[in-house]
């Protein structure tokens, strides 16, 4: 995860802990984000299934990187 991605995911926290529909930048960065952590070319998508795997995918490898930072 690139630190920049690193800032979003903290600028946008509410993002993954709450429920809430997303515009179409943010499906764009959450898959852009995904896509950089698994090094898999990821499609966007709205599918929900897809996204809410999307966003605890990002969460894993957001509190490892912030983990191993401290």
């Amino acid at each position: 995860m690139t630190d920049q991605h690193q800032q979003w995911v903290e600028n946008n926290m509410l993002l993954f802990t709450t429920s809430r529909r997303y515009t179409d930048e943010e499906y764009r960065m959450i898959f852009e984000i995904v896509s950089n952590v698994t090094n898999t070319p990821t499609k966007v998508t709205r599918c929900g299934r897809c996204v809410t795997n999307a966003k605890n995918t990002i969460l894993h490898h957001y509190y490892e990187k912030t983990r191993n930072n401290n």
